[in-house]
């Protein structure tokens, strides 16, 4: 009977180490943070810098448009081929005739009023008058110092100044007349280009040509309303050949420089043009204009959105780790390795805090220095947030973050 008794109890008691030990398993499952580490490595960076833009040419001609007129039929697409003398667009007609008249009425009215204004520059009569009065002026003050033992009198000092300030206002108004008239005259040049362009266009019944062959680039003129703007579109010369160009923050463009190679991927293309070169990068107010010059052959097309790749290799640093390892700010970066520590428990594995120096980082990984060997393992990742001190669980399989 105390033979059962002992055997009962002895169960119960290996029974409860065993659930102990379970319970104590599945807490420090919970509690020890699980961390992949890994030591330092010998290795350069890579600086990638991205730059978003579009495809554009080399050369472009302009289709001019001297005045507004409202577009009734456009005839080509972006990247259409056309030769000189191509109808492009034609314009509204009956518009385009009351535009002609109203500019023809309207370089009459300017001829005529140049014509009245030279008439008045010539007339020299407010001048010669301010003259004759200033001549009166010095002639009087003459006499009358030659009769008071060479004294000036008041009131010639004041008729003096007062002819003098006229004969300068009626010279400053001759000279401002002359300035109106040629700023008039140049006006008057614009607006007859601009009638002979209109008499051009209906001579040929509001057809509008290419006036060089090449590839319809973009089309401003929109079928149907009033043409915005100087330009019915662009031309690409037989000539020209397609570039890339994008724009980035200066400070972003850092790595970069002209004749470096880079990639351009096109959209719609998964396959990126490579072994291309900078043409040029212009650095302005903050902003890096980048130009690179794109093959011919390929299947790119003008504004088509694109994406140029530079990248820049470093020299070998001896050490470098994930920039997932890396932790604090540029004042105070520090790295947790893999540290051991005694206790009733025995030895166990913690996380140690150690503060180091970046020299140089990229979009993966950076290069370190500081007091760490190359036997430390650095921490990478951590399935939770790790401080000074704190239990890990080394393992080597990706836990994420």
């Amino acid at each position: 009977m105390f033979k059962n008794r002992y055997a009962k109890a002895l169960i119960i008691c290996v029974a409860v180490l065993i659930a102990l030990t379970a319970v104590s398993r599945a807490t420090d499952s919970v509690t020890v943070a699980k961390v992949n580490a890994e030591p330092v490595k010998r290795g350069s960076l890579v600086q990638r810098t991205m730059v978003n833009g579009e495809i554009d040419a080399s050369k472009k001609h302009y289709v001019r448009s001297s005045t507004s007129l409202r577009v009734e039929e456009i005839f080509v697409g972006q990247g259409s081929y056309v030769e000189a003398g191509d109808v492009i667009l034609s314009l509204d007609y009956d518009n385009l005739v009351d535009e002609a008249e109203k500019t023809r009425v309207d370089i009459s009215n300017s001829r005529l009023e140049i014509q009245k204004m030279k008439m008045e520059s010539v007339d020299n009569s407010s001048i010669n008058s301010a003259q004759a009065e200033l001549d009166r002026a010095l002639a009087d003050d003459e006499f009358n110092r030659s009769i008071n033992d060479g004294m000036q009198m008041q009131s010639d000092r004041r008729k003096i100044e007062d002819a003098t300030s006229k004969l300068e206002d009626a010279k400053k108004n001759s000279t401002k007349n002359n300035i109106d008239i040629e700023i008039r005259e140049n006006n008057l040049k614009l607006k007859q280009k601009e009638y002979d362009d209109m008499l051009k266009v209906l001579k040929d019944e509001g057809k509008v040509a290419a006036d060089i062959s090449g590839t319809v680039g973009e089309i401003f003129a929109v079928q149907g309303e009033t043409l915005k703007g100087e330009n019915y579109c662009t031309i690409i010369p037989e000539s020209a050949n397609f570039i890339f160009t994008g724009e980035i923050k200066t400070d972003d463009a850092q790595y970069m420089k002209t004749g470096d190679q880079v990639s351009v991927t096109l959209s719609g293309i998964s396959r990126p043009l490579s072994n291309l070169t900078i043409r040029s990068i212009a650095r302005e107010e903050g902003v890096a204009r980048v130009i690179c010059d794109i093959p011919s052959g390929t299947d790119a097309y003008i504004a088509q959105k694109a994406t140029l790749t530079h990248e820049q290799r470093s020299e070998e640093y001896r050490s470098t780790v994930p920039l997932s390892a890396v932790r604090g700010s540029e004042d105070d970066y520090y790295v947790y390795i893999v540290g051991e520590t005694s206790g009733v428990l025995g030895v166990q594995k913690v996380a140690s805090k150690m503060d180091v120096t970046v020299t140089e980082k990229d979009n993966k990984n950076a290069a370190i220095s500081g007091g760490f060997t190359s036997d430390d393992l650095i921490i990478t990742k951590s399935n939770k947030t790790i401080a000074e001190g704190d239990r890990v669980r080394v393992q080597s399989a990706d836990i994420g973050t």
